[in-house]
């Protein structure tokens, strides 16, 4: 007598994860003199690989024709780079999207810029921004992850180098209690690497740029490159009407 066995393994479906990658634009100069906007913003994938060679195959051949190129970063490069590199990011289709979170500077108010401390019997005012960046980071993370619960099975987020000091520490802290909220019982990885290692912080970098290069000298051309990738630029400050200064024309 023989028994057959029916097939009882389960199929396991592949790993969904969101790899996100966070870069800014613009300064923390809260005066006339200062850049108009802070753009920060999200570059999300869940294929990092995808025709990222098309980068590497571009920088050797930029060194080739005497073009000295580390690596990729959009307020740096030469116009002909960056058109290539906007080209390859045209043709990446659907592979990544972005979020991002635009403030008007002259509309912050200052109680979200300014901080006092106590030396010998005086009350010092320094401007730091800290108020700010913890509000634009809160915002944009939200856009970020809203309705992805239960889509994905792990996060790795990577920032790119130039988060130092105490934004790193906002930055971090907001990044782990939305990872908390909003996906319980999800691993995540926060890595701080140097965005020259790392291609997907120079696309995030380029996008970032993208918008703000719009936002600061209407400057549309880079933009309507990722535009179709473009899900949300929030301008956080855009129905304010009081202005704290005047920029410097």
């Amino acid at each position: 007598m023989s028994t057959k066995y029916k097939n009882m393994s389960v199929e396991i479906p592949p790993q969904k994860i969101l790899y996100l990658f966070i870069d800014e634009s613009g300064n923390f100069d809260f005066s006339p003199k200062g850049t108009k906007y802070f753009v920060l913003t999200g570059f999300i994938t869940f294929n990092p690989l995808f025709k990222r060679e098309d980068l590497v195959k571009l920088r050797y051949e930029l060194l080739a024709s005497g073009v000295d190129q580390d690596y990729f970063h959009a307020s740096e490069d030469a116009q002909a780079t960056r058109d290539k590199v906007f080209s390859i990011l045209g043709s990446l289709g659907n592979n990544f999207e972005v979020r991002s979170v635009v403030a008007r500077k002259n509309k912050v108010n200052p109680s979200l810029i300014n901080e006092y401390y106590a030396k010998k019997g005086k009350m010092i005012k320094r401007s730091t921004g800290m108020g700010l960046y913890e509000k634009l980071c809160d915002c944009l993370l939200k856009y970020i992850f809203r309705g992805r619960s239960g889509t994905v099975n792990k996060i790795v987020v990577v920032l790119g180098s130039l988060y130092t000091g105490d934004k790193s520490k906002i930055l971090l802290q907001t990044l782990k209690r939305s990872l908390k909220q909003n996906f319980p019982g999800i691993p995540f990885e926060i890595y701080c690497h140097q965005a020259c290692v790392d291609l997907n912080c120079q696309l995030a970098d380029y996008c970032c740029w993208a918008i703000a290069v719009m936002a600061e000298r209407k400057e549309a051309r880079p933009y309507q490159i990722i535009k179709p990738q473009v899900k949300s630029v929030f301008d956080i400050f855009k129905n304010g009407d009081h202005e704290y200064y005047q920029y410097e024309k």
